[in-house]
């Protein structure tokens, strides 16, 4: 091999096919083994992370949660586009998550719910995206990766594992599944190489989603929160108490269930003990997070 060539390929500036991208931004999963094998040691800011189940609350949010926890405390805000469920704010609550910095978009149109993600993320205005479309096309998800890298935001759009066998002009591609109790992440899409098999988190082995208990090489939390500094100049970090009391400015049955839940947050926070609603001695502990 020709000295200069040589130069060249050990060039640090340089990324080959066959090993992991280095993004610019990232945000800690929380799971040192799922850090290892995204590009950056995290979630991508500036990029658009797709995210593909079949079964709802199999533990994908709890996959997130640390992330989003970590942007929190950094002062922002966090868009839930089109949930599928209510949000339970009480479990947003016991795992360290404002209510108060979470926004919630619903539209009975699909394309309003396009828009309002599209929109959240041009606008630069949340530390993290999530979007629940029911139907996805390449064009409508070309726009939203355009917009996401105009922004510093985590973004996510969770569809259906029937997409795997379509392209998808997000960058980053996880398969979901639940194995022997297990969430089987499958990192099939990638800048980098091809992954060697599929990793196996334990969400549901501790009380704390910083991780599961499991293997400490695998499902330990990672030792750095954030990987980048996620203040911006654009976007400061607000001070503010927890209160989790307060009423939203929408209107509709949801926003009752919505508000109702932060008067059962504030409540709970306050009042450490058994869930009168339920009868279970683990109080909202023990709920699902969805």
């Amino acid at each position: 091999m020709k000295a200069a060539l040589a130069e060249l390929l050990h060039n640090p500036l340089l990324w080959q096919g066959d090993r992991l991208a280095r993004a610019e931004d990232a945000v800690a999963s929380g799971f040192a083994a799922l850090d290892r094998e995204l590009p950056g040691g995290g979630w991508p800011q500036a990029s658009l992370t797709e995210l593909l189940l079949d079964h709802q609350g199999i533990g994908e949010l709890r996959l997130v949660l640390p992330a989003l926890k970590a942007l929190v405390r950094a002062g922002e805000w966090i868009a839930l586009i089109a949930p599928p469920h209510v949000p339970y704010a009480p479990a947003f609550a016991r795992h360290g998550i404002d209510p108060g910095r979470v926004i919630v978009v619903e539209s009975a149109e699909e394309k309003n719910r396009w828009w309002s993600a599209e929109q959240v993320l041009r606008a630069n205005s949340a530390g993290a995206m999530l979007f629940w479309p029911r139907a996805v096309n390449y064009a409508q998800t070309r726009r939203l990766q355009l917009a996401a890298q105009e922004s510093q935001s985590l973004a996510f759009v969770f569809t259906g594992t029937a997409r795997a066998a379509h392209p998808s002009p997000a960058p980053l591609r996880i398969r979901l599944s639940l194995v022997e109790q297990k969430l089987c992440i499958d990192v099939f899409k990638r800048r980098g190489g091809v992954m060697g098999r599929p990793l196996m988190l334990d969400m549901k082995a501790g009380e704390d989603v910083k991780g599961g208990v499991g293997h400490a090489a695998d499902n330990a939390p990672a030792v750095a929160g954030i990987v980048k500094p996620l203040m911006r100049v654009e976007r400061a970090a607000v001070s503010r108490s927890a209160s989790f009391n307060r009423q939203y400015p929408v209107g509709g049955p949801q926003a009752k269930i919505w508000n109702r839940a932060l008067s059962r947050a504030d409540e709970v926070s306050r009042v450490p003990g058994v869930d009168p609603r339920s009868g279970d001695p683990r109080g909202f502990e023990s709920r699902v997070n969805r």
